[in-house]
């Protein structure tokens, strides 16, 4: 009878132990699931003129979600407006602090577009991108001709001698002309000196102070890129800089 019992006690044992090694098994699994699908990489596309704060609110928005350990930009885009360009690549400046940022070139990466791209750790072109194409232009568009050949006369009272400044009915001053290539000369200095802080490798910049766009391939000797590379290039380098292991992270797409 004893030894029955003992027989009865082992088997509710290892009943229980098997029991217990699927429950651990269940919490391993679930743990597992749980920080695949709470654990991301963010994507944001930087697509068409940048001419508002979209992404940088979007960046922002990265910055603030602790379930996203890295970003990857996915940029294809001609440039945009200094105002936007500038508040974007201060945005991504400052994810770039707290997180791995990798972008990804398509087949635009110029001008502001190249600015932004410059927020990050490591940057991936095709060999036909086209990037650099570096600078600031402002233009005035004056009829002040036309109307006077129509017969068309204005008059104009200001607050200030600034007020109608880019006013389409006359040209500007000599006073206004100086004034305004300066203005464009120390913003594109700007735009030198932040791709140099985010980009300390960069060699040769001022050889592309005229403009000129270049192809991927050619950007690398000057630094401006790292690699020849595309989209799923990306997502590995950054998911590698985040230490993720594949499978253990979902991306997701970034919009606001």
């Amino acid at each position: 009878m004893a030894r029955k019992r003992k027989r009865v006690a082992g088997q509710r044992y290892l009943k229980w132990a098997i029991v217990a090694l699927i429950v651990l098994a269940a919490i391993f699994y679930a743990s597992d699931w749980y920080s695949k699908y709470t654990t991301r990489i963010g994507v944001i596309r930087v697509s068409g003129i940048i001419d508002n704060f979209t992404y940088a609110d979007q960046a922002y928005d990265a910055l603030r979600d602790s379930d996203i350990k890295a970003v990857v930009v996915v940029v294809d885009s001609p440039g945009g407006t200094i105002q936007a360009s500038f508040e974007t690549e201060a945005a991504f400046r400052e994810l770039n602090m707290t997180k791995p940022v990798v972008v990804t070139m398509g087949e635009y990466a110029a001008s502001g577009a190249y600015l932004v791209s410059t927020a990050s750790d490591y940057i991936f072109a095709r060999s036909a991108t086209e990037t650099a194409g570096l600078g600031v232009i402002a233009i005035w568009v004056s009829y002040e001709n036309k109307l006077r050949e129509e017969g068309i006369e204005y008059y104009r009272w200001t607050s200030g001698e600034m007020k109608d400044l880019w006013a389409p009915y006359r040209s500007p001053t000599p006073e206004e002309s100086a004034g305004l290539q300066s203005l464009v000369d120390n913003l594109m200095n700007e735009v030198i000196r932040r791709i140099k802080i985010n980009r300390p490798q960069v060699v040769n910049i001022d050889e592309l102070r005229d403009g000129s766009t270049i192809w991927g391939y050619e950007a690398i000797p000057y630094g401006l890129v790292d690699e020849i590379g595309d989209y799923e290039e990306a997502l590995s380098k950054a998911a590698e800089l985040a230490d993720l292991k594949k499978g253990s992270y979902t991306v997701v797409g970034l919009t606001s």
